[in-house]
């Protein structure tokens, strides 16, 4: 009721600023922040916050335009993977719609909550503040950027390391409708459309909805049923209303309801199972399947849990109202936005069917003392509101771009987590942040771009936990904590636009990622059973029994440190031969501060069987070269017309400079539990995970008018990963050996009719996203499939 409450005053607060301004403002502001008039080959991004040609604006970014999304018939955000270069866009396995988004060699994995993603994604405006869902589904957006480097004067919320933005499309202010339909591999099945109509002659409405299902793609041996099948249905509504000459309001609200089998992992990892074993996992478990280290003989893309023991639901709402006024000043824009949440999953971590009739799996050693048991039922709510108020223009006759704001951010989290059926977990976090910022383009001469911007961020943190045993018995806590930090951002910019089509830029960013609490936590450094506690173990028997009694009560390691990052990056920007070409370049280097990296350690007979901690590694450097190109024949020559050639090439050198942390919050003791009081755990030189050394894309399309009324559409894609980190023992890496994925697709449009065929990973090569060595546990990506899609536009 209060974020409603706030909502209904912070809208009539905005509509009551606006209807202040006198009716002749559109007038005065003409040109005010307006951008230059675009041509005919530009593309135009904001990605800061000003409409501009994206080769004209001195950061580095990728636009994907809606012809592009055309071709390329992304069904998820995770199907624009190989679009821009130093970019990895996978999933998880613990939630739906996880996203394990990376950028420059930043990014998060892992599910909770607590813990922001270093990569932001907003659509139409709104901020996610947590990967949750973060995978969104593709269907009526008209542009994607994605733009490199921290981005936080900008945008959003810790966003350190870039930002993925979305943009649907607006309503047509028309009557008009379009309808699509598909059915693909794994017996998929979808159903899209838009309706939009106008509003009288000031304004538009748009209705979109869709449904898609498609079963597993997973296949489980023990059940001898498919896994991981999804059912997901989602609505917008969209208005977009002209109030006055000078003021525009957009209205936006969606619903988001997705069901199915979860994301089953598969027991295995050839990582843990050469450590268990000496380096022999044959001699051990005689069914061993060195391909993917599954000690049952699972091959890839096979599992063998327990039935019915994975399923989820997500129900996500979304309400955003956006006010935009001419003023005498500049535009002043306010969009208040309310995201409501809720998630329930249940899931097999320990990858076996142990506990079942007929289950002849060999168990999970790491979980022994549960009888290889780690079942999890997970219930969790989101609730975020957030506030952002703007005022951009010009001053001083063109001299001077400004644009000055707020940002109000508040989220809240409850999770009820069971596991095993016989621990409960109950946890919440309220984060409230706030924060200032400004930003000031001086254009001296006509060439000429000196920019600088600051923003002053303050978050607080509460955070509680506390564990019961069997309903009723406690087993931690209740535990109350809190931490809050401020910390002062800048940018500072210089381009030169040394011709009409040759830009040089350098460019020096920061980048605050907050800290918090894991809410996977589970205090077990207090327990004297435990290796990192510490307490006595040997002696008298009178001294161990006091020992064991009193634990380790000042142990608490359940919160992390903020991770700062600073960017220096240089790049050019070119277009030559008739703009027949276009090629950019950066390159970068990221100094980050205490970098956040998650650790679960095994917890033999204490809680669920694991804990998380999050580390803080003193200092990581990323270097990297970032190249994109792009070739238009037909601007060369017309028999050529419709033909074009792309490619990205990212090259990427990690290294962690220091990385000392507590011992004891870290998987190097025995069987992966923490190690002991007074160890260290050193990750200089240990590979970051999900930073492969070089990627690269090569894409051929091929558009050209058969006739008047009909249109071929071709497209092809190749994209290489090189090797790299998805997960850790202790020190030691678990590698993701090397892969490329080949899409393709072609289309025919007649009339407003068309029918597209488009396949995914066609060479159906088998790789992992998902890896936790400490649990023994990894999971697989989607093998090959094709789907043969018809619609109409009316």
């Amino acid at each position: 009721m209060r974020y409603t409450r706030v909502l209904g005053f912070t809208s009539i607060a905005a509509v009551a600023v606006a209807l202040a301004v006198p009716a002749h403002a559109a007038e005065a502001a003409d040109g005010g922040a307006a951008a230059d008039a675009p041509g005919k080959d530009d593309i135009i991004v904001t990605a800061t916050r000003q409409a501009s040609d994206k080769q004209k604006v001195g950061v580095a970014l990728t636009a994907i335009t809606v012809e592009d999304l055309a071709l390329l018939a992304p069904r998820t955000l995770q199907d624009i993977q190989g679009s821009a270069p130093n970019v990895f866009i996978g999933s998880g396995t613990a939630a739906p719609g996880q996203s394990a988004i990376f950028i420059r060699g930043q990014g998060y994995a892992d599910v909770e909550k607590t813990q922001s993603p270093p990569v932001g994604v907003i659509q139409d405006g709104v901020f996610f503040g947590n990967n949750t869902g973060q995978l969104l589904d593709m269907f009526n957006v008209c542009s994607v950027e994605v733009d490199r480097g921290p981005q936080g004067i900008f945008y959003g919320k810790n966003t350190t390391a870039g930002l993925i933005n979305l943009t649907r499309c607006a309503p047509t202010r028309k009557l008009g409708a379009s309808l699509e339909a598909g059915y693909g591999s794994f017996n998929e099945f979808y159903g899209r459309g838009v309706l939009n109509a106008p509003l009288g002659a000031n304004g538009g409405i748009a209705f979109s909805g869709q449904y898609r299902r498609i079963d597993g793609i997973l296949n489980n041996v023990f059940t001898k049923q498919r896994a991981g099948n999804s059912e997901y249905r989602a609505f917008n509504l969209k208005i977009n209303y002209d109030l006055a000459e000078w003021l525009n309001a957009d209205l936006s609200l969606d619903h988001i309801h997705e069901t199915g089998g979860g994301t089953p992992v598969q027991f295995g990892n050839i990582l843990t199972a050469n450590i268990l074993s000496g380096g022999n996992p044959k001699a051990i478990w005689p069914n061993y399947n060195p391909e993917t280290g599954s000690p049952d003989g699972l091959k890839p893309r096979e599992i063998g849990n327990n039935l019915g023991a994975d399923t989820d639901r997500l129900n996500t709402n979304i309400a955003s109202l956006s006010l935009k006024a001419k003023t005498p000043i500049g535009d002043l824009v306010s969009q208040t936005v309310y995201m409501s949440s809720g998630d329930t999953v249940n899931q097999d971590f320990d990858g076996t069917c142990k506990g079942a009739t007929g289950c002849t799996s060999v168990g999970n050693p790491l979980l022994a003392a549960t009888g290889s048991q780690l079942l999890t039922n997970r219930d969790q709510t989101y609730k975020q509101f957030t506030q952002e108020v703007r005022l951009q223009g010009k001053a001083a006759n063109g001299l001077i771009d400004y644009i000055v704001g707020a940002f109000y951010y508040d989220h809240k989290i409850t999770l009820h987590q069971n596991t095993n059926k016989a621990i409960d977990q109950y946890s919440a976090e309220k984060d409230h942040s706030w924060s200032f910022f400004g930003n000031i383009d001086l254009n001296p001469t006509s060439t000429i771009k000196i920019s600088g911007g600051v923003r002053n961020i303050f978050e607080a943190k509460r955070f509680d936990t506390r564990y019961i045993l069997l309903g009723s018995i406690p087993l931690v806590g209740p535990l109350n904590d809190r931490r809050s930090w401020q910390k002062l951002i800048t940018r500072f910019n210089v381009q030169w636009q040394a011709t009409p089509d040759v830009l040089l830029y350098v460019n020096r960013s920061e980048g605050f990622r907050s800290g918090g609490f894991s809410i996977r936590g589970t205090l077990s450094e207090q327990q004297a059973s435990q290796t990192n506690c510490g307490a006595a173990s040997s002696g008298s028997e009178d001294r161990v029994a006091a020992a064991a009694a009193a634990g380790c009560p000042g142990n608490n390691f359940l919160s992390f440190l903020p991770e700062t990052n600073t960017t220096y990056e240089a790049g050019l920007k070119t277009r030559f031969l008739n703009r027949a070409i276009t090629f950019n370049a950066a390159g970068f280097i990221n100094d980050i501060t205490n970098f956040q990296q998650s650790q679960v350690v095994v917890t033999p007979g204490f809680g669920p069987g694991t804990n998380t901690y999050v580390v803080s590694l003193p200092k990581v450097q990323i270097k990297g070269l970032e190249f994109e190109l792009d070739f238009d024949f037909g601007k060369m020559t017309e028999s050529m017309k419709g033909l074009s050639l792309s490619g990205t090439l990212g090259i990427q050198d990690a290294k962690v400079k220091n990385g000392k942390v507590n011992g004891q919050t870290s998987s190097i003791g025995p069987g992966a539990q923490a190690g002991a009081p007074g160890t260290t755990a050193d990750f200089t030189g240990v590979q970051l995970q999900r930073v492969p050394s070089n990627n690269f894309t090569v894409r051929g399309s091929y558009v050209r008018d058969l006739t008047d009324d009909a249109k071929l559409s071709l497209t092809a894609g190749y994209s290489w990963i090189d090797s790299f980190s998805l997960g850790t023992f202790g020190t030691l890496n678990d590698i993701q050996p090397s892969y490329g994925l080949l899409d393709a697709s072609a289309a025919l449009n007649y009339k407003g009719y068309f029918l597209r065929v488009a396949g995914k990973n066609l060479t159906n090569k088998a790789y992992r996203t998902q890896s936790l060595p400490t649990v023994f546990f990894q999971g697989w990506a989607a093998p090959a499939t094709v789907t043969v899609s018809v619609g109409a536009k009316f």
